[in-house]
């Protein structure tokens, strides 16, 4: 990811779409996540440590992040037992009840080795759970920005797995504001051809205020429709749990 890409994310970090990945995040280890507790978690591609609270509500956390920006701002906020600095796949003797990915297998160039590797560090019973972004034609400058190598559909993405994942649910998030994203993209990159090297390659979006506001509840609205068992058709991005079978 560009640093002026990886700066903006950082700022944004608690931003709408972030606060309801988030809640999406709980409610899938709540649902789905081995019942003990207190449960083994890594979130791969922990950023700025957004999720790390979120996770840590539900047992001890790891965290991998390779970004120097991201390290340090995981190690100030002190939340993770261990932080790994090392590019998937790494050599890491210990497995988790949970490894969590969001939004960060598109930026892999071998997904399937890293998504291998996440499933042969899982225990027996444990879950990946993963949110990528949806859709190969809507990658834009956006994407490059931010150094992804491709979109999935929900399909595409569980083909990726490995075969002996069990997949518990894969569909798609973000759906309410699906059509307004879409315009809004179709609108921005336009704007961008006509004026090519201005403005920033990633695509704004609204970091406060009443417009913020809006689009976290639409968004939590969503996941409470998911929570009951609503899977939506399309959307932004893809939401995949896959469980390694216990032994």
């Amino acid at each position: 990811m560009e640093t002026t890409a990886y700066q903006q994310y950082s700022e944004e970090s608690g931003d709408w779409l972030r606060k309801g990945r988030a809640r999406l995040l709980a409610h899938l280890v709540r649902e789905f996540g081995p019942a003990r507790r207190p449960l083994e978690l890594l979130e791969v591609g922990a950023g700025v440590g957004q999720n790390l609270s979120v996770l840590a509500e539900f047992g001890a956390v790891d965290a991998n992040e390779v970004s120097p920006l991201g390290q340090e701002a995981i190690a100030k906020a002190g939340a993770t037992r261990t932080l790994y600095g090392a590019s998937l796949p790494f050599e890491l003797d210990r497995r988790y009840d949970v490894i969590c990915a969001l939004d960060v297998i598109e930026h892999i160039e071998d997904d399937r080795a890293a998504l291998r590797w996440i499933h042969d560090h899982l225990s027996p019973g444990g879950i990946f759970v993963a949110t990528v972004p949806a859709y190969p034609w809507l990658f834009s400058d956006h994407d490059r920005a931010l150094q992804h190598h491709r979109r999935y559909t929900a399909g595409s993405f569980r083909a990726a797995l490995p075969a002996d994942f069990r997949v518990e649910a894969c569909a798609y998030f973000n759906q309410l504001l699906f059509p307004a994203a879409v315009g809004s993209r179709a609108v921005w990159s336009a704007a961008r051809k006509l004026r090519p090297g201005k403005g920033s390659m990633k695509q704004p979006s609204p970091k406060s205020g009443l417009a913020s506001a809006a689009l976290e509840a639409v968004l939590g609205a969503e996941v409470d429709l998911i929570a009951r068992g609503y899977r939506p058709s399309f959307g932004l991005s893809v939401f995949c749990v896959a469980r390694r079978p216990a032994a």
